[in-house]
């Protein structure tokens, strides 16, 4: 198999482990964001019910922010492990 392009290298090849906290931070914050909505939910069922489409869009919101921190959870033990 021909040497990779040294360019395609630099832009696609791996990376330092030292960019390994980038994933630590962003599940951080995606934490903050999940716990902030899931508070938001409970705040808004309690006060004017379910019924609302701004609930859906709250629901939705907190499943995406919970997969946001779990998959910046994951890149982050995957990379720091050395897997």
């Amino acid at each position: 198999m021909p040497a990779a392009d040294p360019t395609l290298n630099a832009l696609f090849g791996p990376m330092s482990r030292k960019y390994c906290v980038w994933f630590y931070w962003l599940s951080v914050i995606g934490f903050v964001l999940l716990a902030y909505l899931v508070v938001l939910a409970v705040y808004k069922v309690a006060t004017s019910g379910v019924k609302s489409v701004s609930f859906a869009q709250l629901l939705a919101s907190i499943v995406i922010y919970g997969a946001f921190y779990f998959q910046n959870r994951l890149l982050h033990t995957m990379c720091s492990s050395g897997m």
